[in-house]
Parts: C-alpha cells; structure tokens; sequence
C-alpha cells in the first residue's frame, strides 16, 4: 500500500525517487537468471521492504512498470520459457485465493521439472496463517515443514523442496541507518536551496543547518556514529527498526520543530522561525528522540519509545552537569565549556539558554526554573552525539544513558568480530557478577567461576554451599570466555572438559544482560535492576549445575565414598574471594 501510493506521489509532483540498497536484490537476480533457480519467500516485519525487493525484482527482470504500478495482486513476468510469479503481499489475498496460491507453489516447489517459479513476500504471521488454512495435502504438508525450519532455523532438512527463504528483519538496522542518510542528504533535490532567502544576510535555515549536522562524518561530529550505536544496542535488546521507521527518524531529525504544523517544518515555515528567535527548538539533537511532537504522540511512537528507553537527556553525570551549569564561571572547566557548549551558537549558547542559565544561578525571585532545565535536558542530548572522542573518557559518556556499560558492550562486540584482543576489564566484569548472582555474596574472584547451590532446588537468594570451581583461564579442560555469536552480538561461554563429551554451557549476553551484570559486579543488588534479568542469570546456573553433575558421573574416581557426605561452605576472606571450608558429614 505504501509503496503503490509513493510511486503515485513521485510521479505526481515529477520528484526523483530516493534509491536504497535492496540487500538481498542481486542474490534473487542470480537465482532467477540460474538454469535451476529456486522459488523464494521474502519476509519480514511491516515496512522492512518486502515490496520495494519485489518491485526492484520486476523492473531488473524486465517488467514493465507500468503494468505493476496497475497493483495487481499475483504479477507474472516470462523468463525464456520459465514463468516468474511474484505475489507483493500475501496478506492481500483472500482465504480461497490464498489456499489456491500455496497448493500451486506448494506443487511447484517439489517438483524438480517445474517451469514455474515464486518470490513471495508476506510477513511472519501472515505466512504461517496462509499455511494453516491451506489443503493438507502431501506437497503442502512438505512446503509448510520447510518454511517453518527455515524461518526458526534457516535451513531446511528436505532438501528436495526447492525454497529459499530470505527474513529482512534479521538485517543489521544500523547499516541501513547510513544508507538512508547519505541517500536523503545527498539528493539532487537540495541544489534547490541554493537561491532559497532564508539563508541571505547570515540567517541560518534549520533545515540545512541539521541536513550539515546530520551528513558529516568527520570525528569532529560523530552524530552518525553515536545514532547508529543506539539503533545496534537496542535491535541486541530485541527492537526491530525496520527501513520505514528509520526514514521516519532521519525525516524528522531534519524538519522537526515544536511550533511547525504537526510538528515538521516546511520551507513557508523557516521566515517566521528566524524572525521568532526560535531556531535553537529546531536541534536535530532534540528530534531524534521525537522532543518536537506532542509528548502523548512520541509515547505512542514506536520508533521514539524504542530511543526514549536510553533515557538521553533524564541521564547525566556530575561532571556533565558541572560543566553545563557552572562551566560560564568555573575557570577550572572553562577551556571544557568554550570547546563544547559556547562554540555552538545555534543548539549550544543561545541568547535564551544563558539568559535561563543566569536566572537558575542567581536565583531571581519569580524566574522558571524549569525553563533552564528543558534546556539541560536538551544540552545533554546535544552532547551525547557531540562529545569529541578524545573527551568520551573524561566525561563518560555512556553515563548519559541508563546504560553505562554500553560503550565497553559495543567495543567488545566489535573486537570479537574483528578477532582482535578484547578489553581486560570485560571478562573479569562478566565473570565477577555471575559469581555474586550465583552465591548471594559480595564476592570478588573474577579468575574463576564460582558455582554455589542453597542446598535445595528453592532460587534462594544466598547460596552457601559450593559446588565447583570454573577456572576462567583454560586449565584442566576448563575455560570461561567471551564468543562471538555470528550475527554481530556476543555471549559468555563455559567449557568444562575437553573435548566433546559435555557440551558448552552458552549465555547470550545483550546489552541489557551485559548492563546488569556490570552493576552487580560494581555493588549493585540483582533484585534491585532487572528480575527478568536475575531469573535469566539462574536459569543460566541451573544448567551449569546439571552439567556439572554429568562431568562427576563421567568422573569414576571423584565418586563420593558410601556413608560420607562432603560438604563446602563458602567463606569470603579480608580480600573478598570465595573460599571453600570442608565439612564431613559421616552416616
């Protein structure tokens, strides 16, 4: 639908189509074009690009566009005596042209002398809903099977049926997010604002100075890099942003201003923002967390409540604060203020952000201290994607977020797919909180890993009796480590024996996971962050313990000795480790 009504409106007012990677475009060309090509399904969530893959399919193949731009519902295209059928949206069809259409391809797709061939796009449900209602056949019953292994697995175990399947939400967001940017900042329709009014006499039009904002990528400016680590971090905590959200977010980084129509400015709009004095409202730094919409409409958002979960802006740090409200009259941090906030005349010292400034220090009698602290709120934004990154460390950037552990779970991620030697602190981190979640105690080892039960199979909150102790470094056929997990995350792993004869004990650690971890392993208590988080963790040690158990049962001379109960309690020594106290208990 969103696709059709684009076409419409880029023909009607005669403007030049946006272009965007379509990622899977050249492998379902060489498919099609093969002597033995496949039938593909494409899916995804709504808005990941399911038609725009379609259409592109088509237009390469030799189709005629005005004959898709007719919107049927099932396009043939003829490839040399092979028929090419592409069906745009599944969810489209009604229930008995839906059946009709999975028994053809269900046929089609077992049979290795098919002349016929798909590409179908639908997403997840719709998919699965069409199987369900369609003729239980044989062919069909085959064809569901497959679909399902591929969409759990991405692979099928029948490999007579003749499908591929390619599952657009699973593409990294962050990739997509500096496509889209360089293909709307860079557009040929910009060369319009070169005679534009707005921008005569030294005024600045909000517009471009955000579309300058937005497009460079020096270290000087690391927008696009800070912008595309909070869309990775929060698709690693399971929020999908499919092509249709980020073009909203880059859209209204641009235009957004609170006073505009609905919120977006227009060029009939920029005279009167100037004249107002209200350009600073237009910071790209405030429209990327929808802070020019109507907070009930943000809310509702859900690219802005997948942003808003970082908390920009409600975070901060001493420092960053210090810096803000007294770096004007702080000799110590004034050579900090002029680089970072007065050398920004436009988003940083405005007219109205040191006249609320100097009315929150002095204190007036009246003034509206909540004037100056929207415009704190807005200056932390404005520093979380302008801090230099020679200044990340000095004020710690990620503690403008509720993730502070954010940036070292990015750099690990990234050290690991590059190979490259991780950051020492992040394995012992990692290791250290698991050792206070499994024993309840503020313990300190972070060489190994140390495995305590309550003596019952109750989650009990403090666990004194030890069970094993991990070597972290590889020892013994033990090691505790940090592994990649092949689709740009990562996980802790544990091995207990070499070799393959216990498997290895995985826990995928996202951000959210990594986060809590580091502050428990700072003092913080599990309960007093993420239950979901805790519960995780523990399942994580129940399965850790069975496995244990299985290496003592392979382990004939570690058997017990009938009669006598060994038991080990944990005792933390003056430096904090765990350490074991036998007991002997004799029947």
């Amino acid at each position: 639908m969103y696709d059709e009504s684009i076409q419409r409106a880029l023909k009607r007012h005669k403007i030049v189509p946006i272009a965007l990677p379509a990622q899977f475009l050249a492998d379902f060309l060489i498919n099609f074009k093969s002597d033995s090509p496949l039938s593909q399904i494409i899916t995804g969530t709504a808005g990941d690009g399911k038609t725009y893959h379609c259409r592109e399919v088509w237009l390469a193949l030799g189709g005629d566009p005005e004959v898709w731009n007719l919107g049927s519902k099932i396009q043939k295209l003829d490839l040399g005596g092979r028929t090419l059928v592409i069906v745009k949206d599944l969810s489209e069809l009604k229930d008995d042209e839906g059946a009709e259409l999975i028994e053809a391809v269900a046929r089609d797709v077992v049979d290795p002398a098919a002349r016929t061939f798909y590409l179908l796009a639908a997403n997840h449900g719709q998919l699965l809903e069409k199987l369900k209602t369609s003729p239980h056949n044989a062919a069909v019953k085959r064809f569901a099977k497959a679909v399902e292994d591929l969409l759990v697995t991405g692979k099928s175990e029948d490999l007579d049926v003749r499908l591929q399947l390619k599952d657009l939400s699973r593409a990294p967001a962050a990739k997509m997010t500096a496509d889209i940017i360089d293909a709307i900042t860079q557009h040929g329709g910009w060369s319009g604002c070169a005679s534009c009014p707005s921008q005569a006499d030294g005024l600045i039009c909000p517009i471009r100075e955000n579309r300058r904002r937005l497009m460079a990528q020096d270290d000087g400016n690391p927008l696009q890099h800070r912008l595309t680590s909070l869309i990775e971090l929060s698709e690693r905590n399971g929020g999908h942003f499919p092509v249709r959200q980020l073009l909203a977010l880059i859209a209204n980084s641009l235009l957004g201003h609170p006073e505009a129509r609905d919120g977006l400015m227009s060029c009939a709009d920029v005279p009167n923002i100037q004249s107002s004095g209200s350009a600073d409202l237009a910071s790209i730094y405030r429209n990327i967390f929808g802070e020019n919409l109507k907070p009930s409409r943000a809310e509702k958002t859900e690219l802005f409540k997948k942003l808003n979960l970082f908390g920009i802006g409600s975070e901060t740090s001493n420092r960053v604060d210090n810096l803000l409200v007294y770096g004007a009259d702080d000799p110590a941090q004034a050579e900090h203020y002029a680089k970072l906030v007065q050398s920004d005349q436009i988003y940083g010292v405005t007219p109205a952000f040191s006249l609320a400034q100097r009315s929150y220090l002095e204190g007036e009698e009246g003034s509206d201290r909540s004037q100056f602290l929207d415009a704190l709120r807005s200056q932390r934004q404005r520093l979380f994607f302008t801090l230099p990154s020679e200044l990340v460390e000095t004020y710690q950037l990620w503690d403008l977020t509720v993730f502070r552990y954010a940036g070292l779970y990015l750099e690990v991620a990234e050290k690991l797919k590059d190979k490259q030697a991780l950051p020492r602190q992040a394995l012992g981190q990692i290791v250290r909180g698991l050792n206070r979640i499994f024993t309840g105690m503020l313990v300190q080892n972070q060489d190994e890993l140390v495995l305590a039960t309550s003596g019952s199979y109750s989650q009990s909150k403090r666990s004194p009796l030890l069970d094993e102790v991990i070597s972290v470094p590889r020892a013994s056929g033990e090691e505790v480590s940090l592994v990649a997990d092949g689709v740009g995350g990562f996980g802790a792993s544990v091995r207990l024996v070499r070799g393959n004869d216990l498997p290895l004990v995985t826990l995928a650690l996202s951000p959210t996971r990594f986060e809590f971890l580091g502050r428990v392993a700072e003092g913080a208590l599990p309960s007093s962050f993420s239950l979901e988080c805790h519960e995780d963790l523990l399942a994580f040690k129940a399965r850790l313990l069975r496995e244990t158990e299985n290496r003592r049962n392979l382990d004939v001379e570690a058997q017990t000795v009938e009669g006598e109960l060994v038991l080990r309690f944990i005792e933390l020594g003056s430096d904090g480790r765990a350490n074991p106290r036998r007991v002997v208990v004799r029947a």
